[in-house]
């Protein structure tokens, strides 16, 4: 039996552009929890898993491993990221990067607007995230984020103010969440 032979660094390349959002994203939505360094774990399993691999990977099989790996890493560390509280402890992966991959598949529009709510303060963007893109509740936001109730839902008030300012149509974008999150489960079926 002969070995197989590794990845050139052409086809690890390609792979890694190939794949990576579509890792990261899927694991986002995995763990629906902004405590879970989502682009940490991506980029550790890229490290670890693509020099494995073998010259004549089908990019089907290739993403199932890095999946797999990105999750255990995940699950590895869960415990100690859920335990987690405070405006500190939440990675905003912006979602331009985030979201960006799935663009054609929702309006033109969508894009600015991603600039738009990435472009807020790190407090509103924080909540408007977890309440409007993950449909999180008022009082889990504000648990996780250590901050009042009160205290959230003016946050949440502020940044719907500033993104309507900017020319952004909160209801739209929010459907467009939802757009993106039905393309998603299809892929799965």
């Amino acid at each position: 039996m002969s070995p197989t032979r590794p990845l050139d660094p052409s086809r690890r390349g390609e792979l890694m552009r190939g794949l990576f959002h579509k890792v990261r994203f899927d694991t986002f939505e995995a763990y629906d929890d902004p405590r879970c360094n989502v682009t940490a774990f991506t980029l550790e399993s890229f490290t670890t898993t693509l020099p494995l691999l073998p010259a004549d990977v089908r990019e089907e099989e290739a993403y199932e491993r890095l999946m797999d790996e990105t999750l255990r890493l995940a699950a590895r560390d869960r415990k100690e990221f859920e335990s987690r509280t405070g405006l500190s402890e939440v990675h905003i992966v912006p979602l331009v990067s985030l979201y960006g991959f799935r663009l054609p598949q929702v309006d033109d529009e969508f894009q600015p607007w991603l600039v738009q709510v990435d472009a807020l303060p790190r407090s509103e963007r924080a909540v408007y995230r977890l309440i409007a893109s993950l449909g999180w509740s008022n009082a889990r936001t504000a648990e996780v984020l250590g901050l009042s109730e009160g205290w959230t839902s003016k946050l949440m008030s502020r940044a719907r103010g500033t993104l309507a300012t900017a020319g952004v149509s909160v209801e739209e974008l929010q459907t467009g969440f939802f757009d993106v999150e039905i393309e998603r489960r299809k892929e799965k079926e």
